[in-house]
């Protein structure tokens, strides 16, 4: 089994980002819509339809919870809980998923 990197720093990216550095070096930017959106709770189950609203798409608090997980309020009110695997899955960088027809050269 892979183990999964941890976080070392959470950061805003502007007003509509947040960002991950993780303890391997990768670097990771979540657009809050993406995060909102994918939303693994069960009423969101991952999938939220639509774009999600502009105070579902604002956060009032991120933060990490230990190790394992991160913690984020809308100001919707709608909690949020990711864990650290699920948030590097989600990472939608260029090295996380690349194109074929496009491939990167790193070094």
């Amino acid at each position: 089994m892979k183990k999964v990197a941890t976080i070392k720093e959470l950061r805003e990216v502007g007003r509509y980002a947040v960002g991950i550095q993780w303890s391997d070096g990768h670097d990771s930017i979540y657009p809050l819509q993406s995060l909102r959106r994918r939303c693994p709770c069960r009423s969101c189950l991952g999938a939220a339809k639509g774009v999600p609203g502009a105070q579902a798409q604002r956060l009032v608090q991120f933060c990490r919870l230990g190790e394992k997980g991160v913690f984020a309020a809308w100001a919707d009110g709608h909690e949020t809980l990711f864990t650290v695997a699920q948030l590097r899955a989600l990472c939608g960088c260029a090295l996380c998923t690349p194109e074929p027809e496009r491939p990167l050269t790193q070094g």
